[in-house]
């Protein structure tokens, strides 16, 4: 699968940031481990989880993506 880097928090490395998966619609969201205090709960089924993103990815995302 080929993704192209979207917006991140930081302009290289690793860091959380969003993906397009090439070809497609789909994102895959990059972001921090979160512990069972943070998500419970919540419903996450077999197979999900759940990662914490800074908001400034979505907005960032919003503004240079969606606005077109």
């Amino acid at each position: 699968m080929a993704v192209t880097r979207l917006v991140g928090e930081c302009e290289k490395g690793t860091c959380a940031t969003l993906y397009r998966v090439d070809g497609t619609v789909d994102l895959l969201v990059q972001g921090y481990d979160t512990t069972d205090a943070e998500t419970a709960g919540l419903d996450v089924p077999a197979g999900e989880t759940v990662v914490r993103i800074p908001a400034e990815i979505i907005e960032r995302y919003a503004r240079e993506y969606l606005a077109r």
